[in-house]
């Protein structure tokens, strides 16, 4: 387990040209045509706009921090995304066009590539969630704000937008008694064995 800090996440342009990513993690894919099993990265959302077309993707987005955006995905608009909200799942093929009024969005995304993997993306109040067990194949925890916990007897300091890795499964990471941060967890499931 490691703690990758906001500041060593990798920034690449948008696929679209149109905005940063910051990559926080990723797998590659030895799969023909697809550039990752699955990555995990972090974007700021400056106005609106369409998103990136990934087709055999599936995709999962929250807003951590910002304003309010509302996307639309292939004409049918979606729960409005408000920091610190419920995550949101759509397909990466799908036409997204995000609406947002003014101002900046920083938002978490998972993408997994179909056929090969699956995610799910779990808020997490840790006023109240005191620890958390991979149950994964993959499992990684994403903070918002500065948090402490531990592994084992080992105390860590996280800070916003960094992000807990190689969470081994049946590995538990204990909060302690004064967080009052919100987390992401992400878990990746994959569907065949992969090569090594």
């Amino acid at each position: 387990m490691r703690l990758l800090r906001a500041r060593e996440h990798k920034t690449m342009p948008w696929k679209n040209g149109l905005g940063v990513t910051h990559e926080v993690a990723l797998e590659p894919s030895t799969v023909d045509g697809a550039q990752f099993l699955w990555r995990v990265s972090l974007a700021t959302i400056k106005g609106s706009g369409p998103f990136s077309v990934f087709p055999g993707i599936d995709r999962s987005i929250v807003a951590l921090k910002g304003n309010t955006v509302q996307l639309i995905v292939d004409g049918n608009p979606s729960p409005k995304l408000v920091a610190l909200g419920t995550p949101f799942s759509f397909l990466g093929e799908a036409i997204v066009e995000a609406v947002n009024d003014g101002g900046e969005t920083t938002d978490l995304n998972i993408m997994t590539l179909r056929d090969h993997a699956t995610h799910v993306m779990k808020r997490l109040d840790l006023a109240t969630v005191k620890t958390v067990t991979g149950k994964h194949d993959v499992s990684i925890i994403v903070f918002t704000e500065r948090a402490q916990c531990a592994i084992g007897d080992r105390p860590l300091q996280a800070g916003a937008f960094d992000a807990l890795v190689d969470i081994g499964f049946d590995e538990s990471v204990h909060f302690t008694a004064d967080n009052t941060a919100v987390a992401y967890l992400i878990g990746i499931d994959f569907k065949q064995p992969r090569s090594m």
